[in-house]
């Protein structure tokens, strides 16, 4: 199925660029999240008649990320969780806590920002984990993991 992306789309193309995807991706992810149209005659004279907007849109949105990240450089976050005297968690830390503490230092995040590709924490310990802010933004935030006893 061939769809003209309104925004950029990480792993997928740029603004403006006809790409073929899985029709259930397009329908069910990229067209609802207004990410997306389908690549009709019609559809594409719309878009080449907003193009300039939504490019603005696109810088707007990219220097809004570029400044949070500027913001959150060298972050450093405690999360205090139960743990076994050998230094293992009972439970562990996922992007859900680390986002809500971010949001309660005063960096407001959310939890599908927080890239843990390691899967989540489980001891104690110092960790660097990336904030993916927008596709061409990233920041990176250290958490430091302590034990309750």
């Amino acid at each position: 199925m061939q769809i003209i992306l309104l925004q950029k789309v990480q792993n997928l193309g740029d603004l403006g660029e006809i790409v073929n995807v899985k029709p259930g991706f397009a329908r069910n992810y990229l067209i609802p999240q207004g990410k997306a149209a389908m690549a009709t005659k019609d559809n594409v004279k719309a878009f080449e008649a907003r193009k300039a907007e939504l490019e603005a849109q696109a810088k707007e949105a990219l220097a809004a990320a570029q400044a949070r990240a500027e913001s959150l450089a060298g972050l450093e976050i405690t999360l205090v969780g139960n743990a076994s005297p050998e230094g293992k968690l009972y439970g562990s830390i996922g992007p859900r806590e680390i986002a809500e503490k971010l949001t309660e230092s005063g960096f407001p995040v959310d939890k599908s920002e927080v890239i843990m590709s390691e899967g989540p924490l489980r001891e104690v310990g110092e960790y660097e984990l990336v904030l993916n802010l927008h596709p061409d933004v990233d920041s990176i935030v250290k958490v430091k993991v302590e034990g309750e006893e």
